[in-house]
C-alpha cells in the first residue's frame, strides 16, 4: 500500500469504520478498501479481463480486482439498485461531464447518514495548472442542460492550456493556438484522461461545494475537507455526509476574488527572507551583548588595578620605561 492510499484510508476511517456495505468507483490496481477486510464492491466501465488486456504495466495485472458493477455511463443508478453505507471515488469527480448530476446520483445510492469520500487533484499540482477554475455557472448550466459528454469548450481548453512539461515537451504558444491542430484534435474522441473540470483547494469549498449544497441539488453536508499538499500527491480530500444540508456561506466568502497564488508565493518568499534576516540580526545582537559584558568585566579589572597600592608605587618606573621606549623609537628614525 503506497503513501497516498494510506493517507486516504486515514481520512476515511475518521468517518466510517468500514462496517456496512461500501462501493469504490474505479479502484484499478490501488483500491482504498479491500474485499478481504470489508463488504466492499467495485465499479468500473470495464471488467477485470478488459482492464488486464489494456494494462500497459504487467506488474499491475495481478493487483487489479474483480469488478462487481460494469457501467457504460455516469448514471450509475441505471445499473445498480443496491444502497451503500459509504462510497469512495478517487480522481473521478473531475472527469464527470455533469458534476452536479453525478453527485446527486451518488447521494441517491447512499443510505441515510452514509458518506461520500472524494479525492481529487488540485490543479496547481497537475497538468491543469494553467486552466481557470471551473465556475459555478458552468456546473449549473451543464446540469440544467442534461449534459452527458465532455463539452467541446473543455476539450479546447485542455488542448490550449495542458502543461506539456508533464510529457517532457516544451510549451510553444504558436502550437497551442494553431487552429488546424485544435480542429484535428476535436475529430478524435476525447482522451480518457481529460478533466472535464478543474479545482483548487483555496476556492472549491466557498465557490463550488457550499453553493451547490445551498441550491438544493442534493442532500449532503460537508463533513470534512483536507486541502492538497505536495507530499500527499497534490490531491484534496472531500467527505460529504447524506443528511439534510446545514450550510453556512457568507456573502463575503462567495464573492471575494480568489487570492493570487503567485503574489502569495512571492509574499511567502519575502516573509521567509525577512525571518532569516531577523534571525541573523538577533544572533549579532547576542554576540554584541557578550562582547559588551566582556569589555565591562575587563574595564572593571583595570580600574581595580589602577586604584591598587602596587599600581601607585610602580608609577615612576612605568613612566621611565615609557620615556626609554620613546627615545629608542626616535633613534631608529634617525637617517644618515
Amino acid at each position: 500500500m503506497n503513501l497516498v492510499t494510506t493517507l486516504r484510508r486515514g481520512h476515511l476511517l475518521k468517518h466510517n469504520d468500514l462496517s456496512g456495505v461500501g462501493l469504490e468507483i474505479g479502484p484499478y490496481d490501488q483500491p482504498t478498501v479491500f474485499k478481504s477486510e470489508a463488504d466492499v464492491r467495485y465499479l468500473d466501465w470495464k471488467d477485470k479481463a478488459q482492464l488486464v488486456q489494456e494494462c500497459t504495466h504487467p506488474d499491475m495485472v495481478i493487483d487489479i480486482p474483480e469488478i462487481d458493477y460494469v457501467v457504460h455511463s455516469n448514471r450509475y443508478g441505471d445499473y445498480i439498485s443496491d444502497k451503500f453505507d459509504y462510497i469512495i471515488a478517487n480522481h473521478v469527480m473531475e472527469h464527470a461531464p455533469n458534476m452536479i448530476q453525478w453527485l446527486s446520483d451518488l447521494c441517491d445510492m447512499l443510505q441515510p447518514g452514509g458518506i461520500l469520500f472524494l479525492a481529487l487533484p488540485d490543479k496547481k499540482f497537475s497538468f491543469d495548472k494553467y486552466r481557470q477554475d471551473t465556475a459555478l455557472s458552468h456546473f449549473v448550466a451543464e446540469y440544467l442542460a442534461g449534459v452527458e459528454e465532455i463539452p467541446r469548450e473543455h476539450q479546447i481548453e485542455c488542448e490550449i492550456y495542458y502543461d506539456e512539461a508533464f510529457v517532457n515537451r516544451p510549451m510553444q504558444v504558436s502550437d497551442k493556438l494553431d487552429m488546424n491542430r485544435i480542429r484535428e484534435k476535436l475529430k478524435a474522441p476525447p482522451h480518457v484522461g481529460i478533466h472535464s473540470h478543474v479545482f483548487e483547494s483555496g476556492t472549491i469549498v466557498s465557490k463550488v461545494l457550499k453553493p451547490i449544497l445551498m441550491m438544493g441539488f442534493m442532500e449532503f453536508n460537508l463533513a470534512d475537507f483536507v486541502p492538497a499538499r505536495g507530499e500527499t500527491g497534490g490531491e484534496m480530500i472531500i467527505v460529504l455526509r447524506k443528511e439534510p444540508p446545514r450550510v453556512e456561506l457568507t456573502t463575503e466568502e462567495f464573492y471575494t476574488a480568489p487570492m493570487d497564488t503567485t503574489n502569495m508565493s512571492n509574499t511567502v518568499d519575502a516573509a521567509g527572507r525577512l525571518a532569516e534576516a531577523e534571525k541573523a540580526l538577533a544572533e549579532l545582537r547576542a554576540r554584541l551583548a557578550v562582547m559588551q559584558e566582556e569589555i565591562a568585566s575587563r574595564t572593571s579589572t583595570i580600574r581595580a588595578l589602577e586604584s591598587s597600592t602596587s599600581w601607585r608605587l610602580t608609577a615612576p618606573l612605568r613612566a621611565a620605561v615609557t620615556k626609554l621606549r620613546a627615545l629608542g623609537a626616535g633613534g631608529r628614525n634617525i637617517s644618515y
